[in-house]
């Protein structure tokens, strides 16, 4: 179709809308395109920062769970020590499996019943006053040669005259070690045994 002299400004400014986009429109489309980036690599960054938060309360899960089979597998008359060794090659030794009546032996409990903490280890109790045996900064290392420490504590304590055995261990990563920082919730586990 051909352009008229009456229709000539209709097909001149037809042609004009087709000559493609400015810079500035360039500009806005790059400008959207950067705000979306920028939110997911946010949302990467996150993602990363909760799985690794997530490996270190399973690492503080498997110790807890390490302490309280080992305990839970002596005799309640044993006194054959039970050796656990980390990655470092530090050596814990539990001296005694034996407990003792409430409020048991070894790692304080919390004993406030409003607390959500309730029976579980008392980590307020400074590491120097849990008694020996009952405590250890166990050294997780991963495959690329970062090194967790974990507070592991431990409690035993006699729930009848037959020695049935409450055994109560908790576990929490140690300060900002391997992993930037980050508040750690401590992860306990109990379980009833007896000879």
């Amino acid at each position: 179709m051909k352009c008229t002299d009456n229709r000539a400004v209709f097909c001149k400014s037809k042609r004009k809308f087709q000559q493609g986009s400015t810079l500035i429109e360039l500009m806005i489309s790059m400008l959207v395109l950067a705000i979306g980036l920028g939110a997911l690599t946010t949302l990467f960054v996150g993602s990363m920062a909760t799985d690794n938060r997530n490996s270190k309360d399973t690492s503080a899960t498997l110790l807890a769970q390490k302490v309280v089979e080992e305990l839970s597998a002596q005799n309640t008359n044993a006194t054959v020590a039970v050796t656990l060794t980390d990655c470092v090659g530090n050596t814990w030794q539990v001296p005694s499996t034996q407990g003792a009546a409430f409020p048991g032996q070894g790692a304080a409990l919390v004993n406030n019943a409003n607390s959500i903490y309730y029976g579980g280890i008392d980590f307020t109790q400074a590491l120097g006053a849990v008694p020996a045996g009952f405590s250890m900064q166990y050294v997780d290392c991963s495959p690329n040669g970062a090194q967790t420490t974990y507070d592991v504590r431990w409690n035993v304590m006699t729930v009848t005259a037959n020695s049935t055995r409450l055994i109560t261990a908790s576990a929490r990563k140690l300060g900002n070690t391997g992993g930037g920082p980050s508040f750690s919730v401590p992860v306990t586990l109990r379980t009833i045994g007896g000879s």
